[in-house]
């Protein structure tokens, strides 16, 4: 598989030293991937991608674009990457439509070819009402959408989107990430996503990082992290009011339960054993009192708490 980005033992310190961004952060992108980049508030994660679009160079290591270094070639991160960062006034006084066409017209497209584009994702991003209005006078989640049809439209073959669906209802998010699938899949766009929506991320994405303290935690597919979390499968029952403990005692000759809330409970069960319980209880279901159950495979969220998700207030 042909490698996008090779990070290669990068670290970035500031403020003369005694700040750590990022410490010894080693691994690839692949192309055609979509690979998330997450961890809490002050892990790194903006810092290096600011090093992976050359706004900012590493202390030490190196970072490379189709085998190039990305600071000596700067100009190739420029034509290949679209980079949408989380707050950017570059476009402020422009209006939206004005935004999407100079962005294409920047990355070398023709002046018909950016007129259509520009119609185009104006239309996907359902921005048509305001496609006359000045960025800097639109609302924040406007913002963000126009942003990210302007970065779109320049029909980059990388995408690089820090927190793309912030200040997004939940119509708006599903777009987005619509958006980023459709643009991956029928174009082979390779994206990296930096985002804390982990329950969002986990429907798009091919693989993972997890970056904590400066320090890349993990990178691996979603299937693969989840197994080395936990491979069990949770069963989670809603019980009618008034019946946990009994509930409980019965099922506590099949396995270990965990108490959720007063009327919710859950057992973890090893995938060999599933059937035999969900056995059980079909014969017990007038006993267990219970409304509804269902498995749950462990989630990205899961992954995410275990390998990395604390929280910090500073931001990196």
């Amino acid at each position: 598989m042909r490698k996008v980005y090779e990070i290669q033992n990068v670290r970035k310190v500031y403020k003369k030293g005694k700040k750590l961004a990022n410490e010894d952060i080693t691994f690839d992108v692949h192309e055609g991937e979509i690979l998330a980049i997450l961890g809490p508030n002050g892990a790194g994660k903006s810092t290096l991608v600011k090093q992976m679009v050359a706004q900012s160079k590493p202390t030490s290591g190196q970072i490379t674009l189709y085998g190039r270094d990305v600071i000596r070639y700067s100009s190739d991160v420029a034509q290949r990457v679209g980079y949408y960062a989380q707050e950017s006034w570059a476009l402020a006084n422009l209006t939206v439509q004005e935004a999407i066409f100079f962005t294409a017209r920047l990355r070398g497209i023709n002046r018909i070819d950016a007129e259509h584009l520009t119609r185009l994702w104006i239309g996907k991003f359902d921005l048509s009402s305001i496609a006359d209005k000045m960025i800097k006078r639109i609302s924040g989640g406007q913002r963000r959408l126009a942003g990210l049809a302007a970065v779109m439209a320049g029909d980059p073959e990388v995408l690089i989107l820090d927190e793309p669906t912030n200040e997004l209802d939940p119509v708006k998010r599903k777009l987005v990430w619509d958006l980023v699938r459709e643009k991956n899949r029928e174009q082979g766009t390779t994206v990296l996503l930096v985002t804390h929506n982990v329950l969002e991320a986990e429907q798009v994405v091919d693989r993972v990082a997890i970056i904590d303290h400066g320090k890349l935690q993990v990178i691996d597919s979603i299937t693969n992290l989840k197994n080395r979390v936990d491979p069990r499968l949770k069963v989670e029952f809603t019980l009618l009011s008034g019946y946990r403990e009994q509930a409980e005692q019965l099922l506590s000759q099949w396995g270990a339960v965990e108490t959720l809330s007063e009327n919710r409970v859950q057992m973890l069960v090893e995938r060999d054993e599933v059937s035999r319980l969900v056995s059980n209880i079909t014969e017990h279901l007038d006993q267990l009192s219970c409304e509804a159950y269902k498995i749950v495979p462990p989630s990205l969220e899961d992954v995410y708490i275990k390998l990395g998700g604390g929280n910090r207030d500073e931001h990196q």
